[in-house]
């Protein structure tokens, strides 16, 4: 008894100093943490005084200044405003350099030579690596002749007041960098800023290099050491958002005209900040042209464009007719409409995105609409702002998409969820073999799933399936259901058509099955026995099985007439199925099998390979027995193949037919019907 509880104290003991060590590590922790934050805290603060007693932005009897101007033109011809801006700017700068991404015409150039000098580069890495060529390029020796480096982009409208005004309105004595704006701290929607959020930041539109930064060797490390600004995302994150504490934190100082961050004034309230002492406005603010334009902001606003163009024209001598322009520009861009599809999936099941998604949007855009394709993970309020139908393909109830929901009912666009599956209702995914075998938790996790997706389909307006058995049992939750068979898209069709199957006389006869492993598959165990029996009796057959690793010992004892293919492209897969001469599509009756589509049966149609399939759902539906391709039930398998293993012609008339009738009925050319209008 004794040596028990003397165990026990030390059991005890030993659970009481584990405690006591983690707790320790984690007040450690902390200490470093906060020790290392107070640390770098400390060195800006004595890097600041430093700068601050060393600085020298004394200019006599003006600075000398050289400014980058980034353009990028989307429109066939230079934009007035962009000009008009860029003129402004050469009367107060001794060196103006005009950095292009992308291409402008030959006039173009020729008159912004006259403004200075022009360099044309690829357009790539939005006007952040634009910037960081030309800083390269001119490097620090040729800068340092400068007292102001002006990086400024095409996006600014204006001035609206004296540029060189402006400029003395700005302490440089006591700065080091500075803008025209800030932008408020937030987090990190970007996912890449190195601080872990947003912090405040000087809007790198215009920004202004102060000698006391320009002359710095850290300056053009931070240029150098620059990576990649290839989306738009990175531009954010890695640059605008982290130039301005990167240097703040070397004890930089730095400042803004506007010192608003409220309601992201500068795009919301171009009014309010011009009263507020901005030369400019953002060419983007004007897309807000009237309070409809800010409800898929997901916001509610009065615009004040209306009454900004009232204060251009009676206050500036700004031409007010280029505002105007801009915003009709708008306005057509507005009335342009699109179908958009937003991809719950996201390729993560190739053919899912494939059939329901890229497909659709072929379909659709030979009805005559444009398409918008958005997947799910990149989805933003704004990319519903033109869409004349809304079509939310196979994902779960999530914040924005209830949002799209909402504010499309509020605009009248209507919302349709798109499903290929009974994935919607535990009832049907609970008689899957697979979900039975899953643990608890993981089953827990599956059954989430399929009820996010039910609740999603609950919010829509509409829904949209691919089988006439998907069409009943989603009647049962929705009044609108519209059938949109699953077909071949223009590339599938156009492979195939180069890789037709053709018979070959060495005797041979191939069966192809390319579903997924056999191993434990309910649809490939009702027809094995079928399958067995027919190699046994017809040594000359093959089963052919595309990315199987594990073949079960009564299907591997076959030997050579079992032939393994690894999985490939779908931009492959014609070449692969024409190879056989027998396509397997065997589906166990059940609810779900029954909703299934007629892919399989589409797909070696197209390369001219007839196909056997169970008699059930869509199968039964699009497939005439005897005609354009061969049903069975469960007990007709053996005998429904040994016709085709003999029947070399009856094989080619199946295969013939079964073309003709998916070249006619189920590509994206073919369909005529616009199921969108009902």
């Amino acid at each position: 008894m004794e040596m028990k509880m003397r165990n026990i104290s030390k059991t005890q003991l030993l659970v009481k100093m584990k405690a006591v060590l983690r707790k320790i590590a984690q007040v450690l922790k902390k200490i470093v943490r906060f020790g290392k934050k107070a640390i770098l805290k400390l060195r800006c603060h004595i890097l600041r005084v430093f700068r601050d007693n060393f600085r020298d932005n004394n200019y006599l009897p003006r600075a000398k200044r050289i400014l980058i101007y980034n353009i990028f033109e989307g429109k066939d011809a230079l934009q007035e405003y962009k000009i008009i801006f860029l003129e402004a700017l050469a009367k107060i700068v001794d060196e103006a350099h005009i950095v292009v991404n992308g291409e402008l015409s030959q006039s173009d150039v020729e008159r912004l030579e006259k403004i200075g000098k022009v360099t044309l580069r690829e357009n790539k890495g939005y006007d952040v690596a634009a910037f960081r060529a030309e800083i390269l390029n001119l490097g620090q020796e040729r800068l340092k002749e400068y007292d102001q480096l002006l990086l400024v982009n095409d996006t600014n409208i204006g001035p609206f007041k004296d540029l060189e005004t402006v400029f003395s309105m700005i302490d440089s004595k006591s700065l080091d960098f500075w803008g025209v704006s800030l932008g408020e701290i937030q987090p990190d929607f970007t996912g890449l800023n190195p601080f872990g959020y947003i912090p405040e930041h000087i809007q790198t539109y215009f920004l202004v290099i102060e000698r006391s930064l320009l002359h710095q060797k850290s300056f053009y490390l931070y240029w150098e050491k620059l990576g990649d600004t290839d989306s738009r995302q990175k531009a954010i994150g890695k640059h605008e958002t982290f130039f301005t504490k990167h240097f703040a934190n070397l004890g930089f100082r730095y400042d803004a005209l506007i010192r608003d961050t409220t309601d992201s004034a500068m795009y919301i309230h171009p009014l309010r900040i011009l009263n507020q002492g901005s030369p400019l406005i953002k060419y983007s603010a004007l897309s807000n042209y009237n309070d409809a334009q800010f409800i898929w902001q997901g916001l509610e606003r009065q615009s004040e464009i209306p009454e900004l163009i009232s204060y251009i024209e009676e206050k500036t001598d700004y031409p007010v007719e280029i505002i105007t322009d801009i915003i009709d520009d708008f306005k057509k861009k507005s009335e342009k409409k699109y179908v958009l599809i937003i991809d719950g999936v996201e390729n993560i099941i190739p053919q899912c995105t494939r059939y329901r998604v890229l497909n659709k949007a072929e379909q659709l855009e030979k009805l005559g609409y444009d398409v918008k394709v958005v997947n799910l993970s990149k989805l933003q309020l704004l990319d519903c702002k033109g869409a004349s139908h809304i079509i939310i393909y196979r994902a779960p109830d999530l914040p924005i998409l209830s949002q799209v929901c909402q504010l499309a009912n509020k605009t009248g666009v209507p919302v349709f969820y798109d499903i290929d599956d009974l994935v919607f209702d535990t009832k049907y995914t609970d008689q899957l073999s697979y979900t039975q075998g899953l643990s608890t938790a993981d089953k827990n996790n599956y059954d989430g799933s399929v009820r996010g997706y039910g609740r999603m389909l609950d919010k829509c307006d509409a829904v949209i399936t691919s089988t006439n058995q998907l069409a009943k049992e989603l009647r049962n939750y929705k009044s609108t259901v519209i059938l949109n068979r699953n077909v071949l898209s223009q590339e599938l069709v156009e492979i195939s058509q180069k890789t037709p199957h053709m018979e070959l006389d060495d005797n041979k006869v191939r069966m192809g099955y390319f579903s997924g492993s056999i191993t434990h598959n309910e649809n490939f165990e009702m027809i094995k026995p079928a399958i067995i029996s027919l190699l046994k009796e017809y040594k000359s057959l093959e089963l052919h099985l595309a990315g199987h690793l594990d073949i079960p010992e009564d299907i591997a004892c076959f030997g050579e007439q079992i032939v393994t293919h690894p999985y490939v492209d779908w931009r492959e897969l014609p070449k692969l199925i024409s190879s056989i001469d027998i396509n397997l599509a065997p589906l166990v009756q059940s609810t779900f099998n029954e909703a299934k589509s007629e892919i399989k049966w589409l797909e070696a149609a197209a390369v001219k390979v007839p196909t056997v399939a169970s008699k059930i759902g869509s199968f039964e539906d699009m497939i005439e027995d005897g005609i354009d391709g061969v049903l069975a039930s469960e007990t007709e398998w053996k005998e429904k193949l040994e016709r085709l293993i003999v029947d070399k012609d009856f094989r080619i008339q199946i295969a013939g037919n079964a073309y003709q009738s998916v070249m006619t009925n189920s590509t994206t050319s073919a369909i005529k019907k616009n199921f969108l209008e009902g």
